[in-house]
């Protein structure tokens, strides 16, 4: 006696049966496993056993213990994965955050109060130019466009006001090489 189910090629039992094994595979494995992946286990196991499907019970029935057995395997190495990992928070608090870390907003917090501190003390002029060239990264000729003045005196300034920046910003920061400096610097216009 041959079950007409059986009959079916794989695409058109998971066309009829795809609903139905991800409800049960969401009910059985709940809101921790992925839902996707495991009605794509399913259905793969099962295209490798439809030749060995006997038909003694019927497709839904078969295809729910193909979802039950998936299911519990994922479960259990869900546990263990927990287990020799530790906890999910442990385990969060290892893994590298989608920004910048927080020391490293702290340091360029820092920086930028340090250099404004600086750029402070420098006449407007010194303070203009350099806030231009080096935070706002424009170029001479649009820095002299601004400023109107030419692109060659607007480099000369440029390289006067680092000067006298440099000198204010080591006798501040005397602890600070001027390798340091310049990437401190740097870093305020990211």
């Amino acid at each position: 006696m041959t079950n007409p189910e059986v009959s079916r090629d794989a695409g058109t039992i998971y066309r009829m049966h795809v609903h139905q094994v991800a409800r049960w595979a969401a009910r059985l494995g709940g809101p921790a496993l992925d839902l996707e992946d495991i009605v794509h286990e399913v259905f793969a196991v099962a295209c490798r056993r439809l030749s060995s499907f006997r038909g003694e019970s019927s497709l839904s029935t078969w295809l729910f213990g193909i979802t039950d057995k998936v299911v519990r395997h994922r479960r259990r190495k869900e546990r263990w994965w927990r287990w020799l990992s530790g906890s999910a928070g442990a385990t969060a608090g290892r893994l590298a955050a989608a920004g910048p870390d927080p020391l490293r907003v702290v340091e360029q917090n820092q920086a930028a109060r340090d250099v404004y501190r600086v750029l402070d003390r420098l006449s407007e002029g010194d303070r203009r130019i350099l806030i231009l060239f080096e935070l706002e990264e424009l170029a001479a000729y649009e820095v002299a466009a601004l400023l109107g003045i030419k692109a060659a005196n607007a480099r000369l300034r440029r390289h006067r006001a680092r000067a006298r920046f440099l000198h204010i910003y080591q006798r501040e920061f005397p602890t600070f090489p001027a390798n340091v400096t310049r990437q401190r610097c740097e870093n305020v216009s990211r």
